[in-house]
């Protein structure tokens, strides 16, 4: 094993604290679960970040629910789109006659 020295400090065996804000409930049926696979909380958090420092990237799929949004019909005209378009178009037949 390599070990990089700081302040003569083996960054390998230096270690930290992490304190995350969970539910009380979230985190009592985590480690129920966690336990049946012999395993404790603060292990389980260690393997999953390791798995995200050696394979760069999160363990699992990531998905967002798609956004339904209802748009009312209005006059073309009416909407900054319309006027938009009509700014576009007078722009191109300004670079044409150029």
């Amino acid at each position: 094993m390599v070990c990089r020295v700081y302040d003569g400090v083996c960054m390998a065996n230096a270690s930290t604290t992490l304190q995350v804000r969970l539910p009380v409930k979230l985190r009592d049926e985590a480690s129920a679960t966690l336990e049946e696979m012999g395993l404790d909380l603060p292990t389980a958090i260690r393997l999953y970040l390791t798995k995200v420092v050696r394979t760069r990237r999160i363990p699992f799929e990531l998905e967002a629910n798609p956004v339904v949004e209802t748009v009312e019909a209005i006059e073309v005209d009416e909407t900054l789109q319309g006027r938009m378009d009509r700014i576009g178009t007078a722009w191109k037949k300004a670079g044409k006659k150029r």
